[in-house]
Formats: structure tokens, C-alpha cells, sequence
């Protein structure tokens, strides 16, 4: 019987909403349409809600942490990292991309720059931060909605 690909994604996608629910008090909700929304991008989001981040959730079956992250341009780490950028920038959002891989924690890649957490990685030519979500969600204090312009 084939896997069902975007019955894991589905999967991926709860998983990553329920902790970041539990990690923030915020009713995230799964994007409709799969993000074919031209106004409502990402996998994630809060109903009625000005969310700073834009998250993508990518759920492999394989580590994308290789040596290829530093010779394949077609390297998931880097191909996820862009469209979320991309996307991030059609609303002046931040781009967070959260993935797991086969029985792995969840990681998450970030521009924000961890202030308290001690173990993460700098991707120096994607501008990103990577560390293990569950240390993100805990140690960071997370500002997970704009403030009102005022």
C-alpha cells in the first residue's frame, strides 16, 4: 500500500498545530485550500488574527540535514527555506518553516535570532537559524501576532 503523501502532510500539519496551541494559547488553525489562497499563504495561521510569522510544515521521510545542504541547490532545507521567504514577503510576514523527518523531534528554521536558547545552528547563506522546536517554543519568548499599529 503507497503512503499517501498529503495524508502526512495533514498529519505533520496537526502535530505542529497542537504544540504551537499549547506553546502559545493561540487557536492555530490549518490554512484552507492548501495555501492557494492568494491572500492566505503557509500551512498554519490564526482565524481573524495578524500573524507575524508565516509557517510552512514539511513532513519527510528523510533528514534534509546532509552534506548536501552545501553542494545541491535541490537540497529541501534550501528549496522550503526560499518558497517561504517568497511567500513570507507577499504579507511583510517572517518566514518559520517547521519540519520533521521519519521518527525525528521537529526542528524549526527561523530569521529570528534565538536570544536565550544555546543550541541552534546559523545557516549563514539562507539567513536562517535551525534548532529543535520544542526548545524554540520554551526557552524563546515567542511574539507570535504583530502589535496594532497605533
Amino acid at each position: 500500500m503507497a503512503l499517501d503523501s498529503r495524508a502526512k502532510g495533514a498529519r505533520g500539519e496537526y502535530l505542529v498545530r497542537d504544540k504551537l496551541r499549547e506553546a502559545s494559547g493561540l487557536q492555530f488553525e490549518r490554512v484552507p485550500a492548501s495555501g492557494a489562497l492568494a491572500y492566505l499563504k503557509g500551512d498554519l495561521f490564526v482565524p481573524h488574527k495578524d500573524c507575524r510569522f508565516l509557517i510552512e510544515v514539511k513532513n519527510y521521510e528523510e533528514s534534509p540535514f546532509t552534506d548536501k545542504i552545501f553542494t545541491n541547490r535541490s537540497n529541501n532545507i534550501v528549496n522550503w527555506w526560499a518558497k517561504a521567504v517568497e511567500q513570507a514577503a507577499l504579507r511583510e510576514q517572517e518566514p518559520v518553516v517547521i519540519f520533521k523527518y521519519n521518527r525525528s523531534k521537529l526542528f524549526v528554521l527561523t530569521n529570528v535570532l534565538p536570544t536565550k536558547l544555546e543550541k541552534f545552528m546559523f545557516i549563514n547563506w539562507l539567513g536562517c537559524y535551525a534548532m529543535l522546536l520544542e526548545d524554540w517554543l520554551t526557552i524563546e519568548d515567542i511574539q507570535w501576532l504583530r502589535a496594532p499599529n497605533v
